[in-house]
């Protein structure tokens, strides 16, 4: 079944996770970046471990940057140019959508939390984290937290 449930108040909590900023240039060959950070993970004798997460960040800059983002079994201490390590990473006050249908239509629960939080009259921030769960073509699981002020 089709559906986006929506939640207030929610807290992403990530541990151990790996990050590394994908340039737009890299995007027609994000699988390979991908399997680079799981074969940079177990090459320091930890496991990926959970969804691929990606999040949108506004910097500094105040430009969207992109990550790719992968939670691993422990802590790697020696990190290599581009990666980044979390120990845990929190992220508090966030609007959560739980998505269920199709994977193309997934941006859909984006959608939906940007409109609930104009209809409550919440900011955000503009950082989003978008978990894919199961990115099955017909039958996709994806889950959506984006911060608020």
């Amino acid at each position: 079944m089709k559906e986006i449930k929506v939640a207030e108040n929610k807290t992403l909590k990530l541990t151990n996770v790996l990050s590394r900023e994908i340039h737009p240039e890299e995007m027609a060959s994000l699988p390979v970046v991908l399997t680079q950070m799981h074969n940079f993970i177990k090459s320091n004798n930890a496991q990926p471990i959970g969804p691929i997460v990606q999040a949108m960040v506004v910097g500094e800059d105040r430009q969207m940057h992109l990550y790719m983002m992968q939670q691993a079994t422990q802590f790697i201490g020696q990190m290599e140019q581009d990666y980044h390590m979390d120990a845990v990473l929190r992220v508090k006050n966030c609007l959560y959508a739980h998505y269920t249908g199709p994977m193309p239509e997934s941006q859909l629960a984006s959608y939906k939390l940007q409109v609930h939080a104009f209809e409550n009259e919440q900011k955000l921030t503009g950082t989003s984290y978008t978990i894919y769960v199961n990115q099955d073509e017909d039958d996709a699981v994806v889950d959506v937290f984006m911060e608020t002020k």
